[in-house]
Formats: structure tokens, sequence, C-alpha cells
């Protein structure tokens, strides 16, 4: 018994080979880590990029219905024809004719017109 506690232990190539592996390892995983991270901060920002742009895409959209808005209010269009002094006059709602497009061709609608 005493035998064996009085020698030294060595380390075999074995161990040192586990060691160098075990190293090489754990640097290749902090560099994947390291890699991910910027990347995962790459995405992050186009997120918040296109986050920004589609923002501006509804605002605009909402500026635009605004103004179709007003474009297609009948009393201002009439007050701006009147200050124009546009020789348009309303037309009475009898006087209207409602045509089907499913029952008629382009040619008879054609002929209709002077």
């Amino acid at each position: 018994m005493n035998k064996k506690r009085s020698q030294t232990s060595q380390f075999s190539s074995i161990h040192i080979v586990m060691v160098i592996v075990v190293t090489a390892l754990l640097a290749t995983g902090g560099v994947l880590h390291a890699f991910i991270k910027n990347r995962m901060l790459v995405v992050d920002r186009e997120i918040q990029n296109s986050s920004k742009r589609i923002e501006e895409c509804e605002k605009n959209i909402e500026v635009v219905q605004m103004k179709i808005s007003r474009e297609l209010n009948r009393p201002m269009v009439r007050a701006e024809l009147a200050a124009r002094g546009s020789e348009l006059k309303p037309i009475p709602s009898q006087a209207i004719e409602v045509v089907d497009s499913s029952t008629t061709s382009v040619a008879s609608v054609a002929q209709t017109a002077p």
C-alpha cells in the first residue's frame, strides 16, 4: 500500500490530448457563441428597420386615404367648383340612370352616348 502512495502521479499522453481537445472545443464554442450573438444583433436591427418602414407606409396610407376622402367629399367639391366659377350644374337624381354592366355590352353603351 505504501508503494502506490509514494508514486507521483504523471499525466499520460491521453490526458494531455483530452485537455487539448476540450480546450479546442471550448474555444470553438466561444467563437460560435460570439458569431451567433453578432448575427442576432444584425437580425434585430433589420427587424427594427423593417418595422419603421412598415409604420411609415401605414402613415402614408392614412395620409392618402385622407386626401381621397377630401377629394370625394361632395360639399367640398361643389364649393371648390363654385369658387373656380365652373359652369357645371348639379344633376337631379331622377335623371341618373343605373346601367347594369352584366346585361349590357360595350357596343350598346357606346350607341346610347351622344
